[in-house]
């Protein structure tokens, strides 16, 4: 008997205790919508603290952290909601960009090499996620595998066939690859969809 009401106890407990994270996430949430990310964070972190587990949660106050250009502190919430999540493919997406960020261009290849990770596994969990191919491919022509990057910003011209910015880097990848007349014909169509970076790279490149 003394056995059975423990696990009541314990049962209503985990209840009233999902439904206290839930709440705070709620307000937390309502904050994160109005732009407030310093009051969301308070209410992610209570939130997080009554469930640990809470996945959800923590994604938002790593959200919320990156839009305060919080970055590394970002980095350390995405990771945290993967190992709970491991699913959570915008959350790899949002873990790189913030890596990225965070290494000011003074990251090693091998810290780029594992951005370049996260974004092929968010890929490969939304084979649609427009933003870690366009991220994807600009760390590639940072690396300097321009073919690699040519291949992403083709698949997103795909994606997103009326994307100037597409168009844009998947010319300055061909261009940087060595073909001239395909990286033109990219910057042609990057300014007919109002792509204006394009201007000056086409004046000097494909006018002579």
């Amino acid at each position: 008997m003394k056995q059975l009401v423990s696990i009541l106890v314990l049962f209503v407990s985990g209840v009233m205790f999902g439904q206290t994270s839930d709440a705070a996430f709620k307000k937390g949430q309502t904050k994160y919508d109005a732009k407030d990310y310093k009051g969301a964070i308070v209410d992610f972190t209570k939130a997080i603290t009554l469930n640990p587990k809470n996945a959800t949660a923590l994604y938002y106050r790593a959200s919320s952290k990156q839009n305060l250009q919080d970055y590394k502190g970002a980095v350390v919430d995405y990771t945290q909601t993967i190992k709970l999540k491991p699913t959570y493919a915008s959350a790899y997406t949002n873990r790189a960009r913030s890596k990225y960020i965070s290494l000011e261009y003074a990251g090693t290849p091998a810290d780029y090499k594992a951005i370049i990770a996260d974004y092929t596994k968010a890929i490969e969990l939304n084979p649609r996620d427009t933003i870690a191919y366009l991220n994807r491919g600009i760390t590639k022509e940072y690396l300097k595998d321009y073919t690699g990057g040519v291949e992403d910003f083709r698949v997103l011209c795909q994606l997103v066939p009326n994307n100037g910015e597409a168009y844009y880097y998947k010319a300055v990848c061909e261009d940087k690859a060595g073909n001239k007349e395909a990286a033109c014909n990219d910057w042609d169509k990057a300014l007919e969809l109002g792509e204006t970076r394009a201007q000056p790279l086409k004046a000097k490149n494909c006018n002579q």
